[in-house]
């Protein structure tokens, strides 16, 4: 269920692991939204720090395109969320795979993905995936394989999933969140499919 919230009212709900989603306005983005038939055209990671204070901050890690920069970079939520022209969706992983994730050692290796190139190429081959099936390469990223990758090769809450292929939309249809999502940023729009699909269900 779509439920419609500011972020500094969900802001200390929001989990390591949880899915930020964004659906943007520029070319890029309607082209991606276009060809996977969906209102989203990008997934990052929540990933948590702390202040000097010892308050909690969000922080994310995506690869994507920003100021000048193609890769993996983390950024402050709040800083990607101000003056954001698109939608943004919080979608917090279920609570039952939180528990059976293998957090050892996972928020470190994600890190180690910092500055690592974006995959382009990949990333247009996942949204053609009629006509161009990637085969698994992980030199490089593009935004939902790195989730996904994460989700399968580090927490081991999915299986057998060829994360080169898998969509912004894609991973936010999996059944891996609640069934409440929050949308906090933009005009009220629902991501159709979300938390519908089963992994292991899903078609390359």
């Amino acid at each position: 269920m779509l439920i419609q919230a500011k972020y500094y009212e969900i802001r200390e709900d929001i989990q390591n692991g949880d899915i930020i989603a964004f659906g943007g306005k520029g070319i890029a983005s309607n082209l991606i939204k276009l060809f996977t038939r969906s209102s989203v055209s990008h997934v990052a990671l929540i990933m948590k720090a702390k202040l000097d204070n010892g308050n909690p901050l969000n922080m994310i890690i995506e690869s994507t395109t920003l100021d000048g920069y193609s890769g993996v970079v983390i950024n402050r939520l709040s800083n990607r969320l101000k003056d954001y022209q698109g939608e943004a969706w919080w979608l917090p992983l279920k609570q039952e795979l939180r528990n059976k994730a293998n957090w050892d050692g996972a928020y470190e290796w994600l890190k180690s993905q910092k500055r690592k190139a974006y995959d382009s190429i990949q990333a247009i081959g996942a949204g053609l995936d009629l006509i161009w099936n990637n085969k698994e390469d992980f030199d490089k990223f593009f935004c939902s394989e790195l989730c996904c990758v994460f989700y399968e090769e580090r927490l081991e809450i999915i299986k057998q999933i060829n994360s080169s292929e898998v969509t912004p939309i894609d991973l936010c249809m999996f059944n891996l969140y609640e069934n409440n999502y929050y949308q906090i940023c933009g005009a009220e729009k629902e991501i159709k499919g979300y938390n519908t699909l089963e992994p292991r269900q899903w078609v390359m």
